[in-house]
Order: C-alpha cells, then structure tokens, then sequence
C-alpha cells in the first residue's frame, strides 16, 4: 500500500464510483450536446495540466510507509499542501473551473436539483459543523472532522474527476478539492441553490 492510499480514508471519496478518465466527462448527464462537451474538454485540460504539476511536486514530497503512524501521513499531507500552495502564487476562482464550463454545471445542478427535489437534502449538507461562510483557495479543508456525502444523482451530472479530485459543497459555492493534500483548488460560487424548488 502506498501513502497516497493510506490517506484516502481520511475523507469521503465522493468519485470511487465514477471512471477516472479525463476526457470521459461529457458521458455525464445533461442536455447540452456539443457546447457541454466543448466546455467540458476545456475543464478536463485544465484538470490534466494541474495533475501534471502535481505528479512532480510529488517527487519532492517524501510518503509515508503503509506502518507511518497517522502524525506521519498528516504530515505529509500538510508537505503536498505546502508544496501545491508554492507551485500556484497566483491561483485564482476559475484557474480549474473554467468560464465556459461553469455555465454548464450551474446548470446542470439547478435541473438536477429540482428533477430530484433536491433543496432538503442540500439544505443538510455543509461539510464542517460550523462550515466556512465563504472558501477560498488554497484552504484547507476540512480543518477536523468528518465530510459529507454530496447527493450521488448530483456527482452523476457533474464532469468526471480523477481520483486524486473531488466535490464538495459549502453553503452555495462548489468546491474543487485536492484529496490527499486536503486543499481547495478553486471555488463555484452560486453554484449550489439553497432553497426548495
């Protein structure tokens, strides 16, 4: 077992059931056809391009053994962290989720969330007790604590991630989050209504 796995468990792996192939994400649900997928593709590359500097700030990250305590694996969580947060001075709202593809998965999440009479249950979700009133990038995330399940009908609508990503929703913004390093990478905000439809 690698680090990288001994760190999983640490969070909800909200995308283990989606296929982790960038480019697969216009399979996803929703009516748009060709504009959706042009959007897509454009996030997908700037995915592929943040997944490409990851790999070699993870040659500069020493892992633990599958035997490293837990203080051990936090630690190297908080270095992959550090190491992300040096490699992306500038990172802004938009640097992953692109113009084109926010209108897409606005949305989408806005149909999804009527068509499965979504606003109880997104009314529950905030992934921190008391969550961030508005995340930024680079947080860490979450500080303590267990995270929320987000709604699978919503995941099944939303471009596919690979595994070292994820979504995750606080208050009305969609979060895009680095699993292992525990750090938000960019930020949607509006794009989650809190009311009932």
């Amino acid at each position: 077992m690698t680090w990288r796995k001994c760190i999983l468990p640490l969070a909800v792996a909200i995308c283990a059931t989606a296929p982790a192939v960038l480019g697969a994400s216009d399979t996803q649900g929703g009516t748009g056809g060709a504009p959706d997928a042009a959007a897509i593709s454009q996030f997908d590359a700037a995915v592929a391009k943040y997944l490409a500097m990851r790999r070699r700030l993870l040659e500069e990250v020493p892992g633990p053994t599958p035997e490293s305590p837990a203080a051990k694996i936090s630690q190297t969580s908080d270095m992959l962290a550090a190491a992300i947060q040096r490699s992306r001075p500038k990172a802004r709202p938009g640097d992953l989720f692109v113009a084109p593809v926010t209108t897409v998965i606005k949305r989408r999440v806005v149909e999804t969330v009527q068509r499965e009479n979504l606003g109880p249950v997104l009314a529950g979700i905030d992934d921190e007790e008391p969550g961030p009133a508005t995340p930024t990038i680079h947080m860490r995330f979450p500080a303590a604590g267990p995270m929320a399940t987000m709604p699978p009908s919503l995941l099944a609508v939303l471009p596919v991630l690979p595994k070292e990503l994820e979504y995750r929703i606080i208050g009305n913004f969609l979060v895009l989050r680095d699993v292992e390093a525990a750090l938000i990478l960019d930020v949607l905000p509006g794009a989650v209504p809190r009311k009932q439809f």
